[in-house]
C-alpha cells in the first residue's frame, strides 16, 4: 500500500491518483467533485485507467528500460534505470 495515495471517481466519470489534496484541488479547477474514494483497485487498472493529478513522480508508472548509444550509433552497454516505488 503507497501511503497517503488516493485513488478516486469524479463526478465526470474520471478517475483520478493522488493526494487527498492533489485531487481536491484538481476537480476544483476542473468544476467537479469527488464522486467516491476507491479502496482495493487493481495496481493494473490503476496503471491503465487511472490519470495521475499529483506533484513529483507517478507512484503506479512502470519502470522502463533506457539504452546508450557509443560514439559509432551501436547500442552500449543496457542501462536500466528503476525507480523506487514504496
Amino acid at each position: 500500500m503507497l501511503t497517503g495515495t488516493e485513488k478516486a471517481r469524479l463526478d465526470t466519470g474520471e478517475y483520478v491518483l493522488g493526494t487527498y489534496e492533489e485531487i481536491e484541488k484538481y476537480a476544483e479547477e476542473n468544476e467537479t467533485c469527488v464522486d467516491r474514494y476507491l479502496d482495493h483497485v487493481n495496481p493494473s487498472c490503476v496503471t491503465s485507467k487511472f490519470k495521475y493529478v499529483g506533484n513529483g513522480v507517478n507512484p503506479y508508472a512502470v519502470a522502463k528500460a533506457y539504452y546508450l548509444k557509443d560514439e559509432e550509433g551501436k547500442f552500449a552497454i543496457g542501462i536500466t534505470e528503476f525507480k523506487e516505488k514504496f
